[in-house]
């Protein structure tokens, strides 16, 4: 990226946009290719744990949203432990074990998206998740494909009204197209290494969906197997957002 300045400008125009700056009790710090979001209070009851972990997710989702058909992928952990963040009069200095074990162990995940700490489960009631390793599962933070799949169990596809109805169509149809890029990189990505993390992340959604990543594959990618829904509209809608601002 850094041989097109124009492509990191954009991404930095998308993360300056996203919701976490604009929530009193997190901040976002950034530098270089990393971006760390922490709680600004100290997390004391139960409430206070799962109120903290479910806007953490809340944050990489909305980053995850606003990153779909634009060629950028990140991965992030999503953790506990001690962090420090002081403004000094010259510089900004953050420091501590919760970050030493992020950059290690970032290094050992394969696959695209949000990790998180085992420890941080109980905490979790909102989004779904399964195993990656022994410290950490991954987060299906497509909250609309979760949905679209269990209205297809009966069979797909499914009504279209259900998610006409609702306002859904627009984001199923934004995270089947990620669901999209996904497979494809998967199997065409250049690098082996980046395939490998691709072919991780599909393996994730065709295990937790199958008859939905089965029905996508074998349609070739045509939302109407998964669903008689206004997919032209909410196409319209996608091809205009990434008209945006962003890329101005």
């Amino acid at each position: 990226m850094v041989e097109t300045p124009s492509r990191i400008l954009d991404l930095f125009k998308i993360i300056n946009s996203l919701n976490v700056h604009i929530h009193s009790q997190f901040k976002c710090i950034i530098f270089s290719d990393t971006m760390i979001v922490y709680n600004r209070f100290d997390p004391v009851t139960t409430h206070d744990h799962c109120y903290c972990v479910m806007y953490m997710i809340e944050f990489a989702q909305d980053l995850l949203y606003r990153l779909i058909g634009r060629e950028y992928y990140f991965r992030a952990i999503l953790t506990k432990g001690e962090f420090r963040h002081e403004a000094l009069e010259n510089l900004d200095a953050f420091f501590g074990r919760a970050l030493i074990n992020c950059v290690h162990d970032e290094k050992s995940l394969v696959g695209c998206g949000l990790f998180i700490d085992k420890e941080l489960l109980s905490n979790n009631h909102i989004f779904s998740t399964t195993k990656h390793c022994q410290k950490y599962d991954y987060v299906f933070l497509t909250q609309d494909i979760t949905r679209a799949n269990v209205y297809g169990k009966e069979g797909l596809p499914f009504p279209g009204d259900l998610i006409d109805s609702s306002g859904m169509t627009f984001p199923t149809y934004a995270q089947l197209m990620f669901l999209k890029d996904v497979r494809e990189k998967s199997l065409d990505a250049p690098d082996p290494k980046v395939r490998a993390k691709f072919q991780a992340t599909w393996t994730f959604y065709e295990k937790m969906f199958p008859l939905l990543c089965k029905a996508w594959l074998d349609s070739n990618f045509n939302c109407n197997a998964i669903s008689n829904a206004n997919w032209p509209e909410a196409k319209r809608f996608f091809d205009n957002e990434l008209q945006s601002i962003y890329s101005s």
